[in-house]
């Protein structure tokens, strides 16, 4: 193939975020080493088949990257590591550090991911931040919420991702419902991550965390890292379910910020970036706006998921990953160079609970121009429950256009021409 130095993707055989990873290095001549799970490989044999070659390594077991980083990375010389996946990070970290090439240090990479820790450190930087606890109990929470009042509170996981296990509790008498809802979601992580080779060390329920809730519209900051300094691309705008769980039910760029607002976001997430220590590789730093002040939550050092990075391509005309291989490379990247040019919106359908016995217009709708792109995973005879988390969301679509509202007019007429009915009745 292309390059002499091959490249190492950790965790990287997945759809869409892998095929996308590894497009993006094919395209720039890199020969790709493939690092992932003997069953994502076999799951997903097109991505493999871009790759130079495949490892078979669990992605998310640092000290097995480790080691055989040092088995076998002593001869090779390589252009980089790369990751992507939350749970891949640490390790890609890791690796890199046992290689002498340029990365994340590894700490740091877990402290983020460590989200109390995380809390904490940002506190420590001067970052105002909800006060949040680590508890094992129902008796634990209710003596954080007795600290704390008047409330309400966060009683969520410590480690996992995309909303699950989130509840927020307005009073002591919720707090045995929020942990039977933390419990019973953790335990459908853990199935997904069995699915997917991961140990479910990463889905225990038995520490979890309570933060003071947050106030304020949810949004991200999506952006890659040029010459050891973060440079925000876009700005997100998130739909969510509400109370009790705020599942993530859509997303809209650029987000409808006044120029002080976003000016004050991008510093904001810069300074925070820089402050824990973050100048590589892409990154997605959630956070609050409210009454003109920016509260940051999660810190991530990968892209979003959702979707959102194929949104911010097509409203910049930026290659994420890409970004990050061309400075490898050595090649030359301008930030100034990265407008937001266009809108992007994007949806998940959310049928009402039951049996489904009606599937229409999906084709046609998924094949409109304006599509950026689509799944549809539901059929009919299918069980829909309420959402809680990601792990209930399936459906989507995501609509490019010249504008935000031009992109969202688009969304909802396409939404509104597809329809899925269901039988509350067959409810489970």
């Amino acid at each position: 193939m292309g390059s002499t130095r091959p490249l190492l993707v950790i965790g990287g055989a997945s759809v869409p975020a892998g095929e996308e990873c590894v497009h993006q290095a094919v395209k720039r001549g890199l020969d790709v080493w493939l690092v992932d799970s003997a069953a994502n490989l076999e799951r997903f044999p097109h991505i493999v088949g871009l790759a130079e070659k495949a490892i078979t390594l669990d992605y998310n077991d640092v000290e097995a990257c480790v080691a055989w980083a040092k088995e076998h990375g002593a001869g090779q010389e390589f252009l980089g590591v790369h990751g992507y996946r939350e749970m891949a990070m640490e390790s890609t970290a890791a690796v890199a550090e046992v290689l002498g090439l340029p990365g994340l240090d590894r700490e740091t990479v877990r402290r983020l991911r460590e989200k109390a820790r995380c809390r904490e450190a940002l506190r420590e930087r001067g970052f105002r931040q909800p006060r949040v606890a680590l508890c094992r109990t129902a008796e634990d929470v209710r003596a954080f919420i007795a600290t704390t009042l008047p409330g309400p509170w966060i009683v969520k996981p410590r480690s996992a991702q995309g909303g699950v296990g989130v509840s927020r509790v307005s009073g002591a008498d919720e707090v045995d419902t929020a942990l039977a809802h933390l419990r019973s979601s953790c335990a459908a992580f853990g199935g997904w991550l069995r699915n997917q080779g991961v140990p479910e060390i990463h889905s225990d329920p038995t520490v979890f965390l309570v933060e003071e809730f947050q106030d304020g519209q949810e949004y991200s900051a999506e952006g890659v890292c040029v010459d050891g300094v973060p440079h925000v691309l876009a700005v997100t705008e998130k739909l969510t379910s509400g109370p009790p769980h705020f599942a993530e039910l859509g997303h809209a760029l650029p987000a409808g910020l006044d120029a002080d607002a976003e000016n004050r976001v991008k510093e904001t997430v810069t300074a925070a970036l820089r402050a824990m220590g973050v100048d590589m590789g892409l990154f997605h730093v959630e956070f609050w706006y409210h009454q003109h002040e920016v509260v940051l939550g999660e810190v991530h050092v990968r892209p979003a998921g959702d979707r959102i990075p194929t949104m911010v391509e097509a409203i910049t005309g930026v290659e994420l990953h890409g970004a990050v291989f061309d400075q490898m490379l050595g090649r030359a990247v301008d930030p100034s160079a990265w407008p937001v040019q266009r809108g992007a919106t994007m949806r998940y359908f959310t049928p009402a609970p039951g049996r489904i016995t009606k599937i229409e217009g999906w084709d046609k709708a998924a094949s409109d121009p304006r599509v950026l792109a689509s799944k549809c995973d539901l059929k009919v005879g299918d069980q829909v429950q309420p959402v809680s988390s990601y792990l209930g969301r399936s459906t989507y679509l995501a609509t490019t256009g010249p504008t935000r509202q031009a992109a969202v007019d688009a969304l909802e007429e396409l939404m509104a021409s597809v329809v899925i009915e269901t039988d509350p009745a067959a409810t489970i």
